[in-house]
Formats: C-alpha cells, sequence, structure tokens
C-alpha cells in the first residue's frame, strides 16, 4: 500500500475516520484549525485561540488513535504507535495583527502550518482573490522571518501570485502550497501560476495537488481521475517528482450548511454539490498506483504521496527552538 500524508485533509475528523486513514495507508494529514467548528477565513485572535483550545481538546478524547506532530521525530512516534499524525495549521494568520512576537505562543501551542493570507487582502499579503496582486507587505515580511525562525512551514495555497513569489524569494526555508493546482490546466484564481511553479522549485517548496473539483476543471466543468493524474503529470514535468505532494482537500462528514459562503463565489468554488473526482480514501489510492502509468517508479510515486512533503516538513523543523 503507498504511504500517504495529505497536506490538507477537511473531513471530520473521527475516531472511525483517523482509523479509516491509517487502513488506507495515510499516516498524517494537516489539519485547518479555523475551520473545525464552522468555516472562519479571517480569524482574529478570541477565535483563533478558541478554535485551537476545542480541537486539541477534541483530539485528546481521540488519543488513542491520533498523535499531534509538534517535531520531526513525531511522525515516526505516530507510525510506530500505529496512531494517524495530525499537524495543525491555519489558512490564515491566526490574529496576531502586528504583534508577531504572539506566534511563538501558538508554536508552543503546536501550531506548524500558517498560510499568509487567504483570497482577501490582510496586514501581510494578498489573497488570490485580490485583483491589485499587491505583494508582500513589510509587516509581511517580518512574518517570514518569524515563521522561518520558530520552524512553521509557510503556506500559500490561497495566497496572490506577487505576494507568493514574494515569500518564496524571502523565505530562507522551504514553502510549501498544500493545495492547488496548475493553472496553466485550470485557469481558477486559486491556482498556481508556472512562474510561482518555478520559483517554488528554486525554494525547495512542494506543491500539493488537490482534488476540489473547481480547482480541477473550471467551475460548470466535471472533473475525473483523469483530470487530477493530468495536473499531477504537469507539475512533475514541469518541477520534478521532488516538488509534489498529495493535498486532498476532502470534507468527508462535513454538513453541506458549512460551505454555503464559498458558493456565493461560484468563479471559483463552483456550485454544490462538488462532485470529487477521488471521493474517498479507496480511490486515492487507486489514483496513486495508477501514476505508474505516468513512468514514475514506486519510488516516485511514494514520494509524491508522503516523502516529499515529510521531507520539507523535517527541514524546517530542524529550524526549531531547542526548547521545543
Amino acid at each position: 500500500m503507498i504511504k500517504v500524508f495529505d497536506l490538507l485533509n477537511g473531513a471530520r475528523m473521527t475516531a472511525a475516520y483517523a482509523e479509516d486513514c491509517l487502513a488506507h495507508g495515510v499516516e498524517a494529514v494537516h489539519i485547518t484549525l479555523n475551520n473545525y467548528r464552522g468555516i472562519n477565513p479571517v480569524p482574529d485572535l478570541r477565535h483563533a485561540l478558541n478554535e485551537l483550545a476545542a480541537y486539541r481538546a477534541h483530539l485528546q478524547t481521540l488519543s488513542s488513535v491520533v498523535h499531534i506532530v509538534e517535531n520531526a521525530a513525531d511522525f515516526e512516534r505516530a507510525r510506530r504507535a500505529g496512531k494517524l499524525g495530525i499537524v495543525l495549521g491555519y489558512q490564515n494568520v491566526p490574529g496576531v495583527e502586528r504583534d508577531l512576537t504572539l506566534m511563538e505562543l501558538f508554536h508552543a501551542l503546536g501550531v506548524r502550518v500558517v498560510q499568509v493570507a487567504h483570497n482577501i487582502r490582510n496586514l501581510y499579503a494578498d489573497g488570490c482573490a485580490e485583483p491589485a496582486d499587491a505583494g508582500l507587505s513589510s509587516l509581511g515580511r517580518e512574518l517570514v522571518a518569524v515563521l522561518n525562525e520558530l520552524g512553521m512551514v509557510i503556506d500559500l495555497s490561497h495566497v496572490g501570485d506577487r505576494s507568493g513569489l514574494d515569500v518564496l524569494a524571502a523565505s530562507k526555508q522551504p514553502v510549501a502550497v498544500t493545495h492547488a493546482n496548475a493553472y496553466a490546466l485550470c485557469p481558477n484564481a486559486r491556482n498556481k501560476s508556472d512562474a510561482l511553479l518555478d520559483a517554488l522549485k528554486s525554494n525547495g517548496g512542494v506543491i500539493g495537488v488537490t482534488y476540489l473539483p473547481p480547482l480541477v476543471r473550471m467551475p460548470g466543468e466535471t472533473p475525473g481521475m483523469q483530470d487530477v493524474v493530468a495536473h499531477i503529470r504537469y507539475v512533475v514535468e514541469r518541477l520534478g517528482v521532488a516538488h509534489v505532494g498529495i493535498g486532498s482537500d476532502f470534507i468527508t462528514g462535513q454538513p453541506a450548511e458549512r460551505y454555503q459562503e464559498f458558493m456565493r463565489k461560484p468563479e471559483v468554488y463552483g456550485t454544490w454539490p462538488w462532485r470529487y473526482p477521488i471521493d474517498d480514501l479507496a480511490a486515492q489510492q487507486n489514483m496513486l498506483a495508477g501514476l505508474a502509468d505516468l513512468g514514475l517508479s514506486r519510488a516516485d510515486i511514494q514520494a509524491v504521496a508522503r516523502d516529499n512533503f515529510l521531507r520539507l516538513f523535517q527541514t524546517v523543523m530542524a529550524g526549531m527552538p531547542s526548547a521545543a
């Protein structure tokens, strides 16, 4: 079975789902804290801390099947214990505003991924839906340095093109695009330009190809598994196998009402219900096995499914303070 580190999984995390992940080769997932009890793309400090506290308490009830990943060795600890590794992250900066020293608190509480903007403009950068497509602010450049120093992975999934390029130029650590696809194949604002993909390769980063339908094919079109494979083929051929991973964006078990806000932007998110081209964990294994048809070796497929993002996290976490 191919082992998977899923760089964005939005499924409702229950003991049954964690066990299903493990049964289908998934060893670790990254989850979004600001989307735990309801989607909030712009979390203020109170919301960010409340959701972090609530999710950590929830995971404590699942401690027999999950393990929070706080350092590089935790991936192996979780694997040896037969538990699902959980990486905590935010799909925006979690409400610290100009006081970047507060990021130390979030680090101490186990947060290991931070997205510098989500669709719209914040104090640090432009999101992908901002027509001005401005770059990083001066505070944003400070944020990049702080996240590098703390050993927290920077995510560019919903970040605007110019801001993303600025992050890649400024970061001293490899950067992730946890869940997005190639703009050249699907010209959705959420997807990544060739220029950004090339810069990601130069930075040593990794992109997680996603199954979210409007990012696989444009809204109004019905994607199939072959369309996901086409995105994988494109980024592998452009960047090389070492810079490609998986970020499913699964929403298994989540109620439909969570996504009504997204449906107000059909040009980006399409219409409900989403029809995933890869709709469950078994189908994911089938898709990954089929990558051999692209000429990828077993080692190459394993790199895409797990090892590339594992390498990135181990590299970034190696810069964590010794007290962590």
